[in-house]
């Protein structure tokens, strides 16, 4: 009990609670049963991409091409919706789209020896490149209404998405408990040598990482196409330092071995609460990246 009490998730999700108060002062709409799950679904882009740049920090690593994989991944949902494809079909699509581009990042760190900050970057601009090819430069602007259906339908008055993605956030959080192999994360992230000597596999598990990244990235969107409509060439632009900051701020340490799922969902859905209250607080939207 202690140790969840001065746990960083801990000391953020109370940062949260402080500020939501603070701005409620101001604006009792701040803290509006609607307000909050609005937040919360407005979060769950930034979530995923957070869950799966965890699983790269934990073994030192970082990917700032999770963005990109949104986008290009993206793009092959919206081609695969409009191609007439069904939709757990085109679901699928994406999310092997971002797991491929995330092995891509693995196998370049791993096989190759580039360090991760210049592979990740690299494929950050052919990742980008690669969605203005495909899309001829267009936003793919016309997508089936039954993806546009998942982000309006609600149960209890919540999004159905924010059902999913909550059981989603718990499923992956009781595997890590679980599964001895995820502890490999956190050892490689501690010490590489002494994981290795130890006698794990340390490639697999940094492969396994990279993928895991790009494989989110692929769920997220998703959840973006779904409560958009459409799908623009910024998709997922700028966002990949987002999560960065987002994992780094719930208690994922950079340096490695520390952190967990909790850390990145309540950084991601801080970030995203400093964004909403801001609008409460009439600060102008160009202030937005400043604070």
């Amino acid at each position: 009990m202690m140790r969840i009490a001065k746990s960083r998730e801990m000391l953020v999700l109370l940062l949260l609670i402080a500020m939501l108060l603070a701005v409620a002062t101001v604006n009792k709409a701040a803290i509006y049963p609607f307000t909050l799950i609005n937040i919360v679904n407005s979060a769950l882009f930034l979530v995923l991409l957070a869950i799966g740049q965890m699983f790269v920090v934990l073994t030192r690593g970082i990917d700032v091409s999770v963005g990109a994989i949104a986008g290009l991944s993206a793009v092959i949902f919206g081609f695969a919706l409009n191609g007439g494809l069904p939709l757990p079909v085109a679901m699928l699509a994406s999310m092997l789209t971002g797991l491929v581009a995330g092995a891509v990042n693995g196998a370049g760190v791993v096989f190759v020896g580039v360090p991760p900050i210049i592979m990740t970057l690299s494929t950050l601009g052919i990742y980008r490149g690669l969605m203005r090819v495909l899309t001829g430069g267009s936003w793919i602007e016309e997508v089936p209404q039954s993806i546009k259906t998942l982000s309006v339908t609600r149960v209890v008055s919540v999004p159905i998405l924010v059902w999913v993605v909550v059981a989603l956030v718990i499923v992956t959080a009781v595997l890590m408990a679980r599964i001895r192999a995820t502890r490999n994360l956190y050892a490689v992230g501690d010490n590489r040598e002494g994981a290795f000597l130890l006698g794990l596999n340390v490639s697999a598990t940094e492969l396994s990482a990279y993928a895991l990244s790009g494989l989110f990235a692929g769920m997220a969107a998703i959840v973006f196409v779904a409560q958009i409509g459409f799908v623009p060439l910024q998709t997922g632009q700028g966002q990949e330092l987002k999560a960065i900051a987002a994992v780094v701020l719930g208690g994922v340490s950079l340096m490695g071995g520390t952190g967990s799922v909790w850390s990145a969902v309540i950084g991601a859905i801080f970030l995203t609460a400093v964004d909403s209250m801001m609008i409460f607080l009439h600060v102008p939207g160009s202030w937005n990246n400043a604070v």
